[in-house]
């Protein structure tokens, strides 16, 4: 069965790398199919690490497709909120970074993935300490963010750091 899952894994892995580089260049169009291809193809996978990056996925999408059409929707909803973050630390926007976590907290809004973009957003800052503390709030609240942590391509120069280790394992 594990020989399914990394064949999996290294396949939308794969999918999801050339979906991300077409998002970096801005290609929301292309990126957000791509996207698409990849919530359609593995929704029904039986592995969490796959349907992790499917997950994700759906985050990039709805991204890439307010990006596409240009048109700047008001983020309310907690889901919604979370994505605008999500694209904001993805774009090293520090300043809309900071503006959505504020209204994060008026809202009230405190998910084990709020917290773990929080901690993203931390470490993208290099307040390391700050960014651990958070990451051990999200994994005490749902402990499905060790396995994300440890597969964060963002968190990879971590993963020397005897704390991060600690809270993954």
């Amino acid at each position: 069965m594990k020989l399914k899952e990394d064949s999996q894994l290294n396949e939308i892995s794969k999918k999801f790398s050339e979906a991300i580089k077409k998002y970096t260049k801005k290609e929301y169009k292309e990126a957000a199919a791509d996207f698409g291809k990849i919530i359609d193809e593995y929704k029904e996978s039986d592995f969490y690490s796959v349907l992790e990056i499917q997950t994700k996925s759906k985050s990039y999408k709805n991204i890439c497709d307010q990006r596409a059409t240009k048109k700047k929707i008001e983020s309310d909803t907690e889901d919604e909120i979370l994505n605008e973050l999500l694209f904001s630390i993805n774009i090293d926007d520090v300043k809309e970074s900071e503006k959505i976590i504020k209204k994060l907290e008026a809202k009230k809004i405190n998910s084990s993935y709020s917290i773990y973009l929080k901690a993203l957003f931390a470490f993208s800052q290099e307040d390391i300490d700050a960014g651990l503390g958070l990451l051990k709030k999200a994994i005490d609240k749902d402990e499905k963010y060790k396995i994300i942590a440890n597969n964060e391509p963002d968190l990879q120069d971590l993963q020397e750091n005897e704390e991060f280790l600690t809270i993954i394992e």
